[in-house]
Formats: C-alpha cells, structure tokens, sequence
C-alpha cells in the first residue's frame, strides 16, 4: 500500500464519523471482512527479538461532533471555519518478541486549524509473518489525544484499533503504512468521539538475526527434540538423526551407509579390517596378517610359488618349483657366491671369491691368478705375473700393463684398462643399468654425431674385456611428439649404437637393442633440461 492509498481511507473515515450533532454516537456498521492474504514466503531473516522504530508523516482526522465543540464559544481551540484533517508526523519504537507478536509505544504530532494535537499511545501488535517480504498487522492499544490551542487544552483518554501493511525494501528497512480508529472519552464532553490516524512512512529494525542451531543440524533449537545431534549427521524434521543399516553409526557419518546387518564396523560405519589387509574381519581366517602381506581371498598370506615362503617375504616369488630356497624365498647359495646350488659347479668357493657363471672362481684376464687374489686384474695376455697377478715386469700405475707397453701411463689406481693401458668404460653388473654419457644424434634422426664415437669406441672395448657377456642397449626420448613417433625414434637410435659397437668388433650375439620412447623418464618432462635428460641411451648387462 503506497502513502496515496493511505491518504485515500481520509474520506472513508471521516464518512463512517459523521452523525447529527444532538443524536447519541453510534459506532461506524462494521465493514465487510476482507478474505485474508496468503502467508508469503519466509526470508531468511529472523526478526524475532528486533527492535523496530518507526517514522512517517500522518494525516489525523477529527469527529465532526468533537471539532463543532473545540470551535465553540466555551472553547475557541481551533480556528473560525476549522477544517477535520490535520498534518503531521507519527514516530513509535517497538520490540518484536516473534514473528507474530510485538509491542509498541509512541506519539502523534500534528497541527490542525491552528490548534496542536498530540496523541501519545501504547499497542499491541499482531502480524501474519514478520519475517516475510510484504507482512500485513493488526493492532490494538491504549492512549490518548490532547488538542492544545488558544491557551487552552483539552485531553481525553481512550483506546485504538488499526491494520496495516509493511514492505521490506532491504534486510533492516521496510516501508510501513497504516491506519488507525481511536475511541476518545473527553471529561467535558457527553459522548465518546472517535478520531483516526493515517500514516505512511519507514520503519528500521535493530538486532534479531537466525534462529539459535546448537548443534548445526539445520532444526533451530526451539524445533529440535535432539539438541545434541553430532556434527556432520543428517536429521529429520525434528531434528533426529538416524541409523539407516543399524550399524551404530549415524546416517551423514556413515561412510558405508549399506552395511550388512551385524556386521562389525569402524568408526566409519565400514566393515572393519583390524589387519587392514582388505578382508572384512568377519571373513577373515588369519585376522592377524602382519601389515604389508600379500592375501588370498581368506585373508591368509599368498605364496604363489608354493615355497613356503609367504609373498610379501619372498623377494624371489617365482621360483620354480622343487627349488630349495633361504628365508627370503630365494634359491639357496651355500657358499654365498652368487651362483645358486642348484646350477654352482663349485659349490664350496671361499668366501669373497669372484665366480663366474658356474660358480667356478674367475680369472678374467686369464693369468692363472684368481680374481679375487689377483692385485692386476687386467694383466694383457701373455704377461708373465707373480703370484699376485701383476706382471713380472714394471708397472708404474699398477694398471697390468707394464710401462712399455702402456700409452696411458698414469692410470689412476682401481681403473679398469684395455690392452694398451687405457681406462675402459666401468660397466654395470649383471642385471643393472647404465646411462651413456655423451651420446648425441642428429635432430629428430638416429645418425651419431662424431663426439659421440669416442665414448662408444670405450664401451666396445670395455664389453670386449669381458667374455660371454650379454647386453642390451635401450634408446629413450622426451614426451614431446607422439608416442608412435618416439618409439620409432628411440629404436632407431638404439640399433644404431648397437651397429656401432659390432663394427667395433664387438660380437653381433652379445647385443640387442630396443627403444622404449618416453617411458621411464629420469626427470620431468616439463622442463627443456629435464627432457634432455629423458633423450638418452642406457646399456643393461643380461648376462
């Protein structure tokens, strides 16, 4: 309702006041009952416990009886000719204790025809819901109305009723109009008058906020038969939680809302695994499986070659069968010199002993001086040697190439050399890897660049100092390009050092290349050093 709709019940008032001066007041027929508003929608604000203050201008309309006596002689409050209607202001301050209820207190000020007219009051309020957008009220009060003019008052005191309509225009601020009867009882005066107010204007609204949720479960608490509800459960609209499976572990903090019925859970609501081994206790043969193992569908340690061994202790899970192996599930070397029993054709080599592939003591440089008691394990063929295997003759850097015919004579100490004296490449045991350094292609091809010859002239020679050896040589890329693209590449690569090294006599049988692209990367593929890294070729000792 706009300030001009209020305005326009002036008339309507002032008709239902009119009667003869000398017939006893009558009250105005009562008006048609409206049919009443649909609640609107609730907003999220609460206005239970808000202050309301209120300011808007107000028409006042005075009994007609009434003004024809202020204006008598006795009187002469108001001018000669007074009108009914006078202007002024109406200001209240209120507290909601509800949505519903309230209570308020304020005045009117106006003046009218040269008189003042104060009206002071207290009301009780009722409303359809506070809390919506637009919220229709009643009210109903105690107060009174003094005209002050002419060095002469007058008051009276009475009760109100009005209704009226506020629109919320923000989360404090509402337009607020109304209308108001008043019943007066003047002393000087015979009979009652009834006066009425309109108004239209703002009011504020001070404190409230959202209803009290103790425990955060979306029921406020003057709705809530369970106050206590834990964190993070789901309620009902009484705010109760519930247990869905009837596993003791509240719906909402249920990880596992579908368990079966009596079966053991974690604080999770899952089916408990005490050695968190993936089988639920319930199924659990060996409840106790150390951490770590290995299971079968029983919950029991998995030996899958049947050695006796369970597998996540068995660091040779393939073993074949019949095979006697140690306490880690591998087959068994008596005298610890890496060849097994089962295929050491020296099964008692002393300790520390280098065997070869038999398990037989080794002689690399065929001197008559087994490696593990040879000081010159390089000796060139044919040297004479002492009983440690160095040569008869002098060596000055102890390398096994006497000093005529060394052409690297300062060899540092421990470094393998080739016939001429010269370190070799240091290659890696059976079963280990190792990166190529300075190995280099043309862009985006698989021809060798010429610094590249040098190292790979070291590596045929160092592959050549050792019979019977089996190697493998990887090529890799970086991720860029496709991976059809790099595995291409990378074969490519790798066959063309392996070329390389046949024509540098080594054995065509001791080699095999393959590419594996970009897999296996030694650093990040984000970074242009890190896929310069990622574009190398590896060598691997098969046997």
């Amino acid at each position: 309702m706009s300030a001009a709709g209020a305005l326009a019940l002036i008339p309507a008032l002032a008709i239902a006041q009119q009667r003869p001066a000398q017939q006893p007041a009558q009250r105005p027929a009562a008006q048609p009952q409206r049919p009443a508003a649909q609640r609107p929608a609730a907003t999220t604000q609460d206005r239970s416990g808000s202050i309301e203050i209120s300011a808007a201008p107000a028409a006042f309309i005075t009994d007609q009886v009434l003004l024809g006596l202020l204006d008598g002689d006795s009187l002469a409050i108001v001018d000669d000719n007074p009108s009914r209607a006078g202007f002024g202001g109406v200001g209240r301050i209120g507290y909601n204790w509800s949505p519903q209820l309230g209570v308020s207190a304020g005045t009117g000020f106006g003046m009218q025809s040269g008189a003042t007219i104060i009206q002071p009051f207290l009301a009780l309020t009722y409303t359809l819901n506070l809390n919506a957008k637009t919220s229709p009220f009643g009210t109903v009060g105690v107060g009174a109305t003094m005209f002050r003019g002419n060095g002469t008052r007058k008051s009276s005191t009475g009760a109100h009723v009005g209704a009226g309509v506020r629109s919320m225009v923000g989360e404090n601020l509402a337009l607020r109009v109304e209308a108001r009867l008043q019943y007066d009882n003047f002393s000087e005066f015979e009979d009652p008058a009834y006066n009425s107010t309109a108004s239209a204007g703002i009011s504020y609204f001070a404190g409230g906020g959202p209803p009290r949720d103790t425990d955060s479960d979306g029921v406020p608490d003057k709705r809530d038969r369970c106050a206590s509800t834990p964190r993070g459960a789901t309620v009902d609209v009484r705010g109760c939680p519930s247990d869905t499976d009837r596993d003791g572990v509240l719906n909402g903090l249920d990880r596992c809302p579908d368990t079966p019925a009596n079966t053991p859970v974690d604080a999770n609501g899952c089916t408990r695994d005490t050695d968190r081994d993936g089988i639920a206790d319930n199924a659990d043969r060996c409840a106790n499986t150390p951490a770590g193992t290995t299971v079968d569908a029983t919950g029991c340690p998995r030996d899958a070659d049947r050695d006796g061994v369970a597998d996540n202790l068995d660091r040779c899970a393939d073993t074949p069968a019949g095979t006697p192996v140690d306490a880690n599930g591998c087959p068994r070397d008596s005298d610890s010199d890496g060849v097994m029993d089962n295929a050491d054709r020296c099964p008692n080599t002393p300790a520390g002993t280098t065997v070869d592939a038999n398990g037989c003591p080794r002689d690399v440089d065929g001197d008559g001086v087994a490696d593990n008691a040879d000081r010159c394990p390089n000796t060139a063929a044919g040297t004479q040697v002492d009983a440690n295997g160095c040569p008869v003759q002098r060596d000055a850097d102890g390398d096994g190439v006497i000093d005529a015919n060394d052409r690297c004579a300062n060899t540092p100490s421990g470094r393998r050399v080739d016939a001429n004296g010269c370190p070799l490449v240091d290659l890696p045991a059976v079963g280990a890897t190792m990166i190529l350094r300075n190995i280099n292609f043309a862009v985006g091809g698989s021809r060798l660049s010429p610094s590249s010859m040098a190292t790979l002239d070291q590596v045929a020679t160092s592959i050549l100092s050792i019979p019977n050896s089996r190697w493998e040589i990887g090529g890799y890329t970086s991720s860029v390009g496709s991976l059809a693209a790099n595995r291409r590449l990378s074969t490519a690569r790798a066959l063309t050092v392996m070329r390389y090294l046949v024509s540098k006599g080594v054995p065509a049988g001791q080699l095999t290349s393959a590419g594996y692209g970009p897999s296996n990367p030694v650093a990040p593929n984000t970074t242009a050093a890190g896929r310069a890294q990622n574009r190398r070729v590896e060598i691997k000792r098969v046997q």
